[in-house]
């Protein structure tokens, strides 16, 4: 079972036992694609931070503390949703297309039941591993 298919076929198996359906899974799937692969590139960015000079790292939170442009919460905001709509919609129109869902679906609903049974943890163990090490270098930073 690849990625793909524990991530879109957990999320229909999901909806179809509560009796929804199934297509919503698509949205669901890409949503949490999106969301990994942001956590990645901030995972990605803190590790460059993390082993780069105080000098260019601190470059765009001296920008925003000395001209007082935002506040750090919103500096997130402001980073943090334009770019997981920009993922989102590259994931939609690229591996979360309708066509590729279908096909992923089908090869998912072949697997023997107690594989189908592992999708989740196929998908949260490396979402959690990222959560991790993203709190690790927060911590060492």
């Amino acid at each position: 079972m690849t990625f793909l298919q524990a991530l879109y076929g957990s999320q229909y198996q999901e909806i179809t036992q509560r009796g929804g359906d199934g297509s919503k899974g698509r949205i669901n799937g890409n949503m949490f694609l999106s969301a990994f692969i942001v956590l990645l590139i901030i995972v990605l960015t803190a590790s460059f931070a993390v082993i780069s000079s105080a000098a260019s790292v601190s470059f765009l939170n001296n920008l925003l503390n000395d001209y007082s442009i935002v506040s750090g919460k919103l500096t997130g905001k402001l980073l943090a949703i334009p770019l997981y709509i920009a993922v989102y919609f590259i994931v939609s129109k690229t591996i979360g297309t309708k066509e590729n869902y279908n096909r992923i679906i089908e090869k998912f609903s072949q697997l023997p039941e107690d594989i189908r049974k592992k999708a989740n943890a196929k998908i949260l163990i490396p979402f959690f591993i990222l959560l991790a090490l993203l709190i690790v270098l927060i911590i060492i930073s």
